[in-house]
């Protein structure tokens, strides 16, 4: 991941333009997937939980630590229903976040696969990890 946050930085102005690092306080709100649907990212430093909230109240939570994802559902072109509510990333512990608008990181995705396969072996842990319990 370092490597491709590399990529997506290595033009000064287009860094500028199209990309953030942002240190958050524990207990922020990172992230909400119903507010913030123009960008993809990662955690680059600390800890925090996901929290999807359904309509009937229930809520489940997620452990996500460096390198987990931010918005991953923004990188389809169709947008993605979740049913039964929205979910928010908040921090466990201070963090630091990169995150680059939707666009830019495809069109650099589709410029070195290689950083494509980055994401998905991510997307792959993660889940391999979730379904492990």
């Amino acid at each position: 991941m370092e490597e491709l946050i590399g990529f997506l930085t290595e033009d000064h102005y287009l860094k500028s333009m199209y990309t953030k690092i942002v240190k958050w306080k524990q207990g922020d709100v990172i992230y909400c997937n119903a507010e913030n649907r123009g960008f993809v990212g990662c955690i680059m430093k600390g800890q925090a939980i996901l929290r999807f909230c359904y309509e009937d109240g229930n809520q489940t939570v997620t452990f996500l630590d460096q390198y987990d994802l931010l918005g991953i559902e923004n990188l389809v072109e169709e947008p993605v229903e979740l049913r039964g509510g929205v979910y928010e990333v908040v921090a466990l512990t201070d963090v630091t976040t990169f995150t680059a608008k939707k666009d830019y990181y495809l069109d650099h995705m589709y410029a070195n696969p290689k950083y494509f396969h980055c994401v998905l072996s991510q997307l792959a842990k993660k889940s391999l990890n979730a379904q492990a319990f």
